[in-house]
């Protein structure tokens, strides 16, 4: 789609924005060994396991880090895992936040460039002041966190930063296309928790910010052959290691109204 500044990040913006369109507030949960949550009786349960990943509940730090200190680096990198690893759902939301307790001159000046190029605020909080940021307007947000240069709060939080949500579906490596069975309909719509998570329904949370960028996971694959070479191939297009320790088997209950989880070994032989 096009842009009216043409620089390296504007470029890559495009490239992540065509990922995203063809392809949670809020961070992992943690939950015990064993969960055991109810729905609603539904006919609709046809697939009988699946494997998650959940990276990182919240008592783990929230999310991985993306281990890039620019914001335009880590959306390179959001950009190369985002266009292998992930076939559309719906668009992708995006949002620009400039965070309490920051120095004021920096926090005056972000205000201003995100007033100029987004307009008005769509929420307001003691913590945050946030921005909808339209997908053609990426690189302009990006380029605003340059500006801001790598300014923190008094809290070592990151003064502003630009977020994307998205619902996903992972990509089968050895077919190229999303695997098949593994939607919200083959799990009944089942809910994992009371923040919008369903089985067979995967999402990511990315947060590029003027000092610190993270990216944080929910994954749903297989339960079958298709397990290690799928969890490979997210591996090998992610800057971080995914965790040994927050793979979940979820297997349907007896009665066949709801789902249970258990931990299971990490398909990829992690051993941290």
């Amino acid at each position: 789609m096009p842009l009216r500044v043409r620089s390296s990040s504007d470029r890559c913006s495009t490239l992540v924005q065509d990922s995203l369109s063809r392809n949670e507030h809020g961070q992992g949960l943690q939950k015990p060994d064993t969960y055991d949550g109810r729905m609603a009786r539904t006919p609709d349960i046809t697939s009988p396991h699946v494997v998650t990943y959940d990276g990182l509940p919240a008592a783990a730090g929230g999310a991985h880090s993306l281990r890039a200190k620019r914001p335009d680096k880590a959306f390179q990198r959001l950009q190369s895992f985002v266009g292998a690893c992930t076939a559309p759902v719906s668009p992708a939301a995006w949002a620009f936040e400039i965070s309490a307790g920051g120095p004021p001159a920096p926090t005056a000046r972000a205000v201003a460039l995100a007033t100029e190029r987004f307009g008005g605020p769509r929420y307001r909080a003691q913590t945050h002041t946030e921005w909808n940021v339209p997908p053609e307007f990426v690189s302009h947000a990006l380029e605003a966190l340059i500006d801001v240069g790598p300014e923190v709060t008094t809290h070592g939080r990151s003064l502003a930063a630009l977020t994307c949500s998205t619902p996903v579906r992972l990509v089968d490596p050895d077919t190229g296309a999303s695997y098949p069975d593994i939607t919200p309909d083959a799990f009944g719509h089942f809910a994992v928790d009371g923040y919008g998570r369903r089985l067979g329904a995967s999402g990511l949370r990315a947060t590029l910010g003027t000092a610190a960028s993270s990216l944080s996971l929910w994954l749903n694959l297989p339960a079958d052959e298709r397990l290690a070479p799928g969890a490979r191939h997210l591996q090998g297009h992610l800057p971080f290691r995914l965790s040994a320790k927050h793979w979940r088997l979820w297997r349907p209950t007896r009665s066949g109204d709801a789902y249970r989880a258990t931990k299971t070994p990490s398909p990829l032989h992690d051993r941290v």
